[in-house]
């Protein structure tokens, strides 16, 4: 099975969404939406594609700021010639939103331990203004999954909040779209997808054919996805709440004034050692991270690696580890997995993997979509 007959296939057999009653019929195959939009709804940032290009993945801060429709008016929000990712802000159905930098700004945090569908429409609507989508669009997004009920209730909430008719205004320009198609997928899904896809693989590692674990190390939840031959296996897989979220809390007890969720904080953490400064709101000078991170970090690996191990079933031999946490724990992650006579791949670029993987699964659903709409006609013609 080729990698695009894989994820040609909506998991078990069935549709990753079920049609609602109220959702749009399809059209005729050469009137399907041609825009597939990608979004990964990260704790830490929305990372969201209109493409396979890895450097085409935006990066949107996760924090959303409701403000009331005086307060934009009153000047709080204006189109301004700036970066658009430090400025993003629309009005819908009579509020206004910022997004990111703009809402951390005015003090929105990352929202940790909210259900994901909280503000999912309004990171959307986001992502298709910074895109400049018009017009009828498809949507691919991944949820946790920490049971099946929850999933499905949650998908089916995403569905009725997106499917259909948006009117906004984004930074000050009016916009319209219509969303026809929505699939959700379990996160970290997407990272498989994506790995089958790079010239760079290792040519004796088919995921097609083998039991496969995925873990997204993220930033609310550790996403641990099982996959055999392909499939995506429900009974086993799961999301815990045990992730880099606790990381940065730690880190954050170890310096005066800390705020774990600053996006100061977070993007120093992540930069190289010699460059992680961090200097809380108030601080006469910055905290040298290298001192603190690394005792945190081999603790945190090992613990990481603890859970993993306990959950990973027996039949599994290759792990793959995705996600900004994946890439951030990934040489510790690795030695321990090696130890335990488990073969560890790293998904590249970590962070991007998944929002790359779900738009091939949203490319791979369009074109069979097409291709069965093509046989229809063809066999009306006959």
């Amino acid at each position: 099975m080729t990698m695009s007959q894989a994820a040609s296939i909506p998991m078990n057999q069935t549709p990753l969404v079920k049609p609602s009653g109220d959702a749009p019929a399809v059209k005729e195959a050469g009137s399907l939406p041609s825009s597939i939009l990608s979004v990964d709804l990260g704790r830490t940032s929305t990372k969201t594609s209109i493409s396979r290009d890895p450097n085409r993945v935006v990066f949107i801060p996760a924090n959303v700021k409701h403000l009331s429709m005086e307060q934009v008016q009153g000047g709080a929000f204006e189109a301004r010639a700036t970066d658009p990712l430090s400025d993003i802000w629309m009005v819908y159905q009579g509020s206004g939103y910022a997004m990111g930098q703009l809402a951390e700004d005015f003090g929105a945090n990352l929202g940790v331990g909210q259900s994901k569908v909280n503000d999912a429409l309004v990171k959307v609507l986001a992502c298709v203004g910074y895109f400049q989508l018009k017009d009828e669009i498809s949507v691919v997004l991944g949820l946790p999954y920490h049971s099946q009920d929850q999933f499905e209730r949650e998908k089916e909430q995403l569905m009725s909040l997106l499917l259909g008719p948006h009117v906004m205004s984004y930074r000050g320009e009016p916009a319209t779209i219509h969303i026809n198609k929505v699939w959700v997928m379990p996160e970290g899904y997407g990272s498989i997808l994506w790995n089958e896809v790079q010239e760079t693989k290792d040519a004796n590692v088919d995921f097609t054919k083998l039991p496969v674990a995925i873990v997204d190390i993220g930033h609310q939840t550790t996403d641990c996805i099982m996959v055999d031959n392909f499939r995506f296996a429900r009974g086993v897989s799961r999301s815990e709440a045990f992730a880099m979220s606790q990381f940065y809390e730690q880190v954050a007890a170890q310096i005066e004034g800390a705020d774990s969720q600053s996006l100061a904080l977070i993007a120093a953490v992540n930069q190289p050692k010699g460059e992680r400064f961090y200097r809380p709101r108030g601080a006469n000078r910055p905290t040298n991270l290298d001192d603190i991170l690394p005792n945190l970090k081999e603790n945190f690996s090992r613990e990481m690696c603890n859970r993993l191990l306990a959950w990973l079933p027996e039949r599994v031999t290759d792990v793959i580890l995705t996600g900004g946490g994946g890439e951030f724990f990934w040489e510790d992650i690795q030695r321990l997995l090696r130890e335990a006579k488990i073969n560890a791949h790293l998904a590249t670029p970590c962070r991007q993997a998944n929002a790359l993987g779900q738009y091939i699964y949203g490319e791979a659903q369009m074109a069979s979509a097409r291709a069965a709409r093509a046989t229809e006609v063809v066999g009306v013609g006959r």
